[in-house]
């Protein structure tokens, strides 16, 4: 069985037990006294059915999670790579081991700090932008946004203007450094997406962000 068509066939499966459940109850709940005392020293129905869709819901979800050999090979070779804990590859890195879904995850960039109202891609950021290159080498199916965000404060039309320049810059640093262009896509949000209040300065620090986010 294919794992598309486990996921099609898990649904019919817990509902099948679960219905299955409900008739025993109803059954036991027909017995008389004698045999409703046996029932008890027996294993209980609805137990046996909660336990069996529990363990059903468990292969599902190790079946999902699962990764394969070849991506642990592959991951392996990028281990020389010392990654900086925290920084977006570190994180990309431990979510592909870890077997997580990577368009259900948002990745921080740690080092991507620019200069006030500039888009220009500083030495600092280079060591993560490098090391990120090459685990989307590694992996090439993988398709991504760069989506870029500012701080909150001042023009908003400015602010889109000026996230969209530094997604773009960072997407053509990325480019340079060996991944397909076509692989990529930049976005500026402006201040539309805060994930703190603007009018505290942490807020405004938190606000002013880029990260790498994965398409289907």
């Amino acid at each position: 069985m294919t794992k598309r068509q486990f996921k099609l066939f898990l649904p019919q499966c817990i509902q099948y037990l679960v219905t299955l459940g409900g008739i025993l109850l109803v059954m036991a709940s027909c017995q008389n006294p004698t045999a409703k005392e046996n029932a008890k020293v027996a294993e209980d129905p609805l137990t046996a059915i909660e336990a069996m869709v529990n363990e059903t819901k468990a292969i599902a979800e190790a079946e999902e999670d699962r990764v394969d050999e070849k991506t642990i090979k592959t991951l392996d070779s990028l281990a020389f790579l010392k990654f900086d804990p925290g920084s977006a590859p570190d994180r990309l890195y431990q979510a592909i081991r870890a077997g997580k879904k990577l368009r259900m995850e948002v990745f921080l960039f740690k080092t991507l700090n620019f200069e006030k109202d500039k888009s220009q891609v500083l030495p600092g950021m280079q060591t993560e932008l490098s090391q990120l290159t090459k685990i989307m080498q590694a992996f090439p199916a993988f398709r991504f946004e760069i989506a870029a965000h500012t701080q909150g404060v001042g023009d908003p039309i400015l602010h889109l203007t000026l996230s969209q320049d530094r997604a773009t810059a960072i997407l053509e640093t990325l480019s340079k450094m060996g991944i397909d262009p076509a692989r990529m896509r930049a976005t500026g949000y402006g201040d539309e997406l805060p994930v703190a209040d603007s009018a505290m300065p942490e807020g405004r620090l938190a606000n002013e962000r880029v990260e790498l986010i994965f398409l289907k």
